[in-house]
């Protein structure tokens, strides 16, 4: 919370004094003290939060900076994207059924651009049930998720047409197995790159 208040131009000093001496309770095993402070800490971001707000007539309301706040720590600008990216992909499926290169379908690629853009969203809202708060999509890295999906559905799509894993199922069956592997392979590119990243270490 104060990282993501601090990201967006929010004064958080006396919020993170009190943070910082909760800290060092929590090392003394002082517990009870170390909850005073984190509740203390708890209630001056508040109030910074509250403070950045604009205030017309006696009424507060949102500043770019509160809204900034909340945006980032709730991971709304990850909710966005990814459901921009299912709009998009869902799109281009739709439009671009039948386009091919080198005869490999781009669909191929779409579906698992479309896999890519539900795991942000299942992303941010696990990290919502069991954090309350964006853990894992701060940062703009997860833009690059559907790009780098593209190619992992691409090469998924490669190598189920070249028989090395078969499906023993009809031409329609087949196809539709397909869209589900490379749907799947765009869900798991955030496993895919920390598996190639270690690979690529150890080479």
């Amino acid at each position: 919370m104060l990282q993501a208040a601090h990201r967006s131009s929010i004064d958080i000093k006396e919020s993170y004094d009190f943070y910082i001496l909760a800290l060092k309770e929590f090392n003394k095993e002082n517990i009870a003290d170390a909850y005073l402070y984190y509740d203390r800490a708890k209630y001056e971001l508040t109030s910074a939060i509250n403070g950045a707000k604009f205030q017309i007539k006696g009424s507060r309301f949102h500043s770019l900076r509160t809204l900034s706040y909340f945006f980032k720590l709730y991971g709304l600008y990850a909710v966005i994207f990814g459901t921009l990216s299912i709009f998009l992909f869902g799109y281009l499926i739709y439009r671009y059924a039948q386009a091919s290169i080198l005869d490999v379908p781009l669909w191929s690629a779409f579906f698992a651009g479309l896999g890519s853009s539900a795991q942000i969203l299942t992303g941010v809202a696990d990290d919502l049930r069991r954090d309350g708060m964006v853990t894992r999509y701060k940062r703009l890295w997860y833009m690059a998720i559907p790009l780098l999906s593209l190619i992992f559905g691409y090469m998924a799509y490669l190598l189920f047409s070249s028989g090395l894993i078969a499906f023993n199922a009809n031409s329609q069956s087949r196809t539709f197995s397909t869209m589900f592997v490379c749907f799947l392979t765009g869900f798991l590119t955030n496993w895919l790159i920390n598996r190639l990243s270690r690979m690529s270490r150890d080479l």
